[in-house]
């Protein structure tokens, strides 16, 4: 029954994630926590804890200031808050486990479940419509990343108990629904992040002469894609299909998250900025602080980014944003240089697992596991905002394998 309830537990945070709610997925690993709570933590995982404990308390120096009024200051306490309590509750459930493999196995037999609904809501959807990319991503889904991490663990992991399943062919036959289910999300984040994390698990992306053959392959095959996507241009296709407008927000990837532009903020014709909204947000941050002089600490917990106009965003009209796509100005407008420095050695800490020697095979898989969990926080950083985004799977894989790799023989 025990063994049951720690299981149920561990789905009930991998909905509670797909359902991209900061409070559904909160109070889940909060109740999961306080149910598995034992107060003994690893050496790794009790040094990510700290520093992003320390990171909560520069952003509660925002008390002092209320800026968002005590609303405000409790959301950003929460928002902060819940990565470390999906990690701790991860990692408390997988030390209640008998059988501690069945963690990467939940996880994958998940990504089965969504991809197979996936599929299914397209194929009674396409019966009804016939969406360009946009309405398709509407209709069926922009990501998700439950799938997109059970696809890492079927593609490394080779002791997953699922692979060792007598139904050979509905395993092949899941694992394609994930593939297809994947792609057909249509997202540029996603399929970085997959290869990213592929790529740091195998060992290529490791500071050595393995990792700059890589790399230079990377460049030389990115600086080809990039030499494609320029002469590339979508307004010469005269039908447009999916895989066109793919590539047109492919091709505008750069631009809309690093170059913002001089915008009048009183004009009433806004479409040229809605492509450049996430560089235009952060190019804002950065000039916020710098006026209010809060490189240091930054604007603290309940503070704002003004956009200078009304938007609506989630049903609801806003000018003073509490948050901001890119990761990194977000780490920066809350909790300033020193917050960065600790976010930053929160991936460092991750990464320099590619580097510790391991006692075994097993050993050895859970510490390429932390790489790729410390690549994946570092690319979903760059383009929304990294642990704090409500249906990240950074803190659950991370937690879950600090387990794992505590009782690896």
């Amino acid at each position: 029954m025990n063994q049951l309830l720690t299981k149920s537990g561990l789905v009930a945070m991998i909905l509670a994630l797909w359902a991209e709610s900061v409070e559904l997925s909160f109070v889940v690993a909060l109740v999961v926590l306080l149910w598995h709570f034992n107060g003994r933590l690893s050496k790794g995982l009790s040094q990510m804890a700290m520093l992003i404990l320390a990171l909560i308390a520069i952003g509660s120096l925002g008390l002092l200031s209320m800026q968002a009024g005590l609303y405000g200051f409790v959301k950003d306490l929460v928002y902060f808050l819940r990565p470390l309590t999906v990690l701790l509750a991860t990692y408390y459930s997988v030390q209640r486990l008998d059988r501690k493999e069945d963690f990467y196995n939940l996880i994958v037999l998940a990504g089965f479940g969504f991809a197979l609904f996936h599929l299914l809501d397209i194929g009674v959807g396409l019966l009804r419509y016939k969406p360009n990319l946009q309405k398709f991503r509407e209709l069926f889904g922009k990501l998700n990343h439950v799938e997109m991490v059970a696809l890492f663990l079927v593609t490394c992991v080779k002791t997953l108990p699922v692979k060792k399943s007598r139904f050979k062919i509905i395993y092949q036959l899941c694992v394609a629904a994930l593939v297809f289910s994947f792609l057909l999300y249509f997202s540029r984040t996603m399929i970085v992040v997959f290869f990213l994390m592929v790529l740091a698990y195998k060992g290529y992306l490791k500071l050595n002469a393995r990792g700059a053959v890589m790399l230079s392959i990377l460049a030389i095959v990115g600086a080809g894609f990039v030499f494609f996507l320029d002469q590339y241009d979508p307004a010469q296709v005269k039908e447009p299909t999916v895989a066109s407008r793919f590539l047109e927000k492919v091709k505008n990837s750069y631009t809309e998250a690093f170059e913002p532009i001089k915008f009048d903020r009183y004009r009433l014709d806004r479409r040229e900025l809605w492509p450049r909204w996430r560089a235009y947000e952060a190019s804002l941050v950065l000039e916020e602080v710098d006026q209010e002089r809060k490189w240091v600490q930054g604007k603290g917990f309940g503070s704002t980014v003004d956009v200078g106009f009304e938007v609506r965003l989630n049903g609801e009209l806003m000018q003073h944003l509490p948050t901001v796509h890119n990761g990194i100005t977000y780490v920066y407008m809350k909790t300033g240089l020193l917050g960065l420095l600790l976010y930053g050695s929160i991936i460092l800490l991750l990464y320099l697992h590619s580097y510790r020697q391991a006692s075994s095979q097993r050993t050895k898989q859970y510490h390429n596991v932390l790489v790729a969990v410390g690549l994946y926080m570092l690319a979903a950083s760059m383009v929304v905002t990294g642990i704090f985004k409500p249906y990240m799977m950074i803190c659950y894989l991370a937690g879950g394998t600090f387990a794992l790799k505590q009782y690896a023989p």
